[in-house]
């Protein structure tokens, strides 16, 4: 009798390690439910002065929807709160008040989005707006030839030097809004996601 009370502590710390990753697990999906809920297909959003990387991470382990972004040199901060959408209105109005205009959305074979890709641009402030509609020129309209040459660099992007990468993002960023343009940004959030795998 004494061999098996003296077994017995170390049985109760076997059962407790075995027990414990599946009540972490349920603390772990709670964590972020402050900042972010979702729920039915819809989503809420709570953050105030939450740093960039903290709400892309919560909105990641929550629903599985991943945002990739450029590096920021600046630490920046959002406020944003959203009561029950659904989930692709809440991400466009997340990446926008991030900052970011230029974004690709990636769908899965369901048709449910995924994925987002932000172009490699500054985000402008409300000042720089300004400014720079004054001094850009007009921007031409893309050319069925440039179409056919941005396609078929953006193709080959593992092959291209930073140099060429920057000047086809810098065009990608001021084209107008077109289809051609969407399905040159496809392609190039594709070619993103595939580095950053």
């Amino acid at each position: 009798m004494k061999r098996y009370v003296s077994l017995m502590p170390l049985f109760g710390l076997v059962l407790t390690l075995f027990i414990s990753p599946a009540h972490s697990q349920s603390d772990d999906n709670d964590f972020y439910r402050p900042w972010v809920d979702y729920r039915n297909g819809t989503i809420s959003l709570a953050f105030e002065r939450t740093p960039i990387p903290f709400a892309l991470s919560a909105l990641h382990a929550t629903t599985g929807f991943q945002i990739v972004i450029p590096p920021a040199p600046e630490r920046k901060l959002i406020n944003l709160k959203i009561n029950q959408q659904p989930l692709e209105p809440a991400v466009r109005s997340l990446i926008t008040s991030i900052g970011y205009k230029n974004f690709a959305l990636i769908y899965d074979d369901k048709g449910q989005p995924n994925r987002a890709v932000v172009l490699a641009v500054r985000p402008e402030t409300t000042d720089d707006r300004a400014a720079i509609a004054k001094s850009e020129p007009t921007v031409e309209p893309l050319s069925p030839e440039e179409q056919d040459k941005l396609q078929k660099d953006l193709e080959r992007w593992n092959e291209l030097k930073q140099e060429e990468r920057g000047r086809i993002e810098d065009r990608l960023k001021n084209l107008p809004q077109s289809d051609e343009r969407d399905q040159l940004v496809k392609i190039y959030g594709k070619q993103i996601l595939a580095m950053t795998k």
